[in-house]
């Protein structure tokens, strides 16, 4: 009874370490590919700063006067009372 005890102890712990290593495995896969994002040109568009209008408003604005694409994905790094700056995704 003893040793069937063990046994089905040993395996159990052996599949416990088996997921573990696994996921890890996964863990490395998703860091390495989150490393090889290329980003665009970064700029600075005039922006009102007043209530009713959003940063978004002044970088959609931005990007479509530099003949962008409506489709084109940026993210926004920082905002002042005049200005907003952005990078092109």
């Amino acid at each position: 009874m003893k040793r069937v005890f063990l046994g089905m102890l040993l395996l159990a712990l052996g599949f416990g370490t088996m997921s573990f290593a696994s996921s890890s495995t996964s863990i490395i896969k998703i860091s390495a590919e989150a490393v090889n994002v290329e980003f665009g040109p970064t700029y600075t568009a005039p922006w009102l700063g007043i209530c009713c209008e959003s940063p978004l408003t002044a970088v959609e604005r931005d990007i479509a006067k530099r003949g962008y694409p409506a489709t084109t994905q940026y993210t926004i790094n920082s905002t002042t009372s005049n200005t907003v700056t952005y990078t092109i995704n």
